[in-house]
């Protein structure tokens, strides 16, 4: 029993894995725009890292992708009051 429950950890912990996304945002206008995104993406369960650019109207995120995933962080974003868009997705 207690390998199974081993083993079955272990292939938890290998499916988890970071992702990195790039989510264009409309509607900043200020500094206060983009930490409030911010605060909000980084309040989301399973973000590790989210930077946010009001030149390039974009926020940078690093996720697990066991906890999270792009639907949650685009509804962080509405929850700011901002309308986020998937722009590019990596592992």
């Amino acid at each position: 029993m207690k390998k199974l429950i081993t083993l079955t950890l272990l292939s938890l912990f290998l499916q988890a894995e970071d992702k990195n996304i790039t989510i264009k945002i409309d509607g900043m206008t200020c500094p206060l725009c983009t930490m409030a995104i911010k605060k909000s993406l980084k309040s989301t369960k399973g973000v590790k890292k989210a930077k946010v650019s009001l030149p390039k109207k974009m926020a940078t995120v690093t996720f697990d992708n066991s906890e999270t995933n792009t639907t949650i962080l685009l509804n962080a974003i509405k929850k700011a009051g901002y309308k986020g868009e998937i722009e590019n997705a990596k592992n």
